[in-house]
């Protein structure tokens, strides 16, 4: 009998499989009775890889088992929305600058988030120019620099400088807390850490707004050393993470710009512009009401990220039993929430609200997430994602005007009177939400929505 390495044709078999029953080794000028049974490559799983493949395989299990490198890049994502958790201590600041106004305080805090915006488009620009290590030491300084820097300032316009380096500063590093797992991670190990991404997010708002809250009792400086976390990432940074390969694009990009985008990117924008309130007004209902102080604010908005944590965590299932009724019960729970915080005369009514709250976001960003990939085209289905973002935090950015705004109009600036409104607007968008789903349903009898199978990042 010939032994294979003799024949004419020898391929290299980089995958075994010995459980199969099923010759697959067409790739041979010979009959499978040629083969000796004893030869342990004879056989192969029924979907063939590519040499490129293959190399992406040996990448993604290296990375897996390098669990300093999977801290590191969780690391990242872990500051994502630090920005918005120094919240809590609004009130204790606000004592601090009596002549800055509430509108001016609440501006402080989506400033970041403005600034963000053209940084995170610059980020993209610079990424094809400069390394990628580079980048993230540039953007972790100005983050460090400006998350740290109002500790040692008593002037609010230089405390609006270090926020607007702050925000700067997680402009350039944002693109790359998800970037950095697509560079590094494949297949079901790159929506196992997608899913860690999530939850990395999570955690830094819990942790940091209840430290906040919690330093804020002793001192409004205090408060801005939740950024000191930064510091732990720019080490991590230095020592674990290294230079990721670049590959170039291939073929013409289609435009993510089409109408199912710019629909959800725009709805999703007043869903940001209503759910920052609770982040804008919170710690100034809790204060003026006489409900608790800055820790119990910290608290509310720890309940609230766990509960978007929760929801997270079951979103697949949640959104296959509901269907298209997946915003409907989102915007209502979220509804529910804002109306509790309306009219709360209690801790407990503004731990139920928050909570209620944190079950509707944490439905309805995934949601929305999925919704923007299915409506852009395939290759377009990252811009489309960045779009999304965009959106989101200029509605962050614009949140504060557009609220101080209504209260003017309606000379009501109190927090509970813009928690109200919020309530009503979301009960109206979910009952549009729920014409919309039956509508579907009568069009589409008997099917389940596309999604995309993609995992949704918070």
């Amino acid at each position: 009998m010939t032994h294979p390495k003799q024949l004419p044709y020898y391929p290299t078999i980089h995958y075994v499989d010995y459980m199969s029953t099923k010759w697959t080794l067409d790739e041979f000028h010979t009959s499978k009775s040629s083969i000796p049974s004893s030869w342990p490559y004879r056989k192969r799983p029924r979907s063939i890889h590519s040499p490129s493949e293959d190399r992406k395989a040996v990448m993604n299990t290296s990375a897996t088992k390098n669990k300093g490198l999977m801290v590191t890049i969780l690391s990242i994502s872990f500051l994502l929305m630090l920005r918005l958790t120094i919240s809590p201590a609004l009130a204790e600041i606000g004592k601090a600058f009596p002549d800055v106004s509430q509108e001016a305080l609440m501006n402080m805090v989506s400033l970041a988030s403005l600034v963000a915006i053209p940084f995170g488009f610059l980020a993209g620009v610079l990424a094809n120019r400069f390394r990628t290590r580079t980048l993230l030491f540039v953007g972790l300084g100005l983050y460090i620099v400006g998350g740290m820097g109002p500790m040692f300032t008593s002037d609010f316009t230089v405390i609006l400088v270090c926020r607007a380096l702050l925000g700067a500063g997680t402009g350039i590093f944002l693109p790359y807390a998800a970037g950095l797992i697509a560079d590094f991670y494949t297949g079901q190990a790159r929506d196992v850490m997608l899913g860690y991404q999530s939850t990395a997010v999570a955690l830094g708002n819990i942790i940091t707004a209840i430290l906040a809250g919690v330093l804020a009792t002793f001192s409004w400086r205090l408060s801005f050393l939740i950024y000191a976390f930064a510091i732990v990432t720019l080490v991590m940074v230095v020592l674990k993470l290294p230079e990721p390969q670049r590959t170039q694009p291939s073929g013409k990009q289609e435009s993510g710009f089409n109408r199912g985008v710019v629909t959800v990117c725009a709805l999703i924008f007043f869903y940001a512009v209503i759910y920052f309130a609770i982040f804008g007004y919170l710690s100034f209902v809790v204060d003026s009401h006489k409900l608790g102080d800055a820790a119990s604010t910290g608290l509310a908005t720890m309940i609230m990220t766990v509960m978007s944590m929760v929801s997270g965590v079951f979103f697949a299932r949640i959104i296959g039993l509901l269907r298209q009724f997946s915003a409907f019960v989102a915007l209502l729970l979220n509804a529910i929430g804002f109306f509790l915080l309306s009219i709360a005369t209690d801790m407990s009514l503004i731990f139920a609200g928050a909570a209620f709250i944190g079950l509707g976001f944490g439905l309805l960003m995934p949601y929305g997430t999925m919704k923007v990939t299915d409506a852009a085209p395939k290759s377009a289905a990252t811009f489309a994602n960045g779009l999304y973002m965009t959106f989101v935090n200029l509605g962050t950015a614009a949140s504060p005007t557009i609220l101080v705004t209504i209260g003017s109009v309606f000379g009501n600036p109190d927090g509970q009177f813009i928690y109200r409104v919020c309530a009503i607007v979301l009960v109206v968008a979910a009952v549009i939400a729920v014409g919309v789903a039956f509508v579907v349903n009568q069009r589409k009898p008997g099917t389940v929505p596309a999604s995309s199978d993609k995992p949704a990042a918070a």
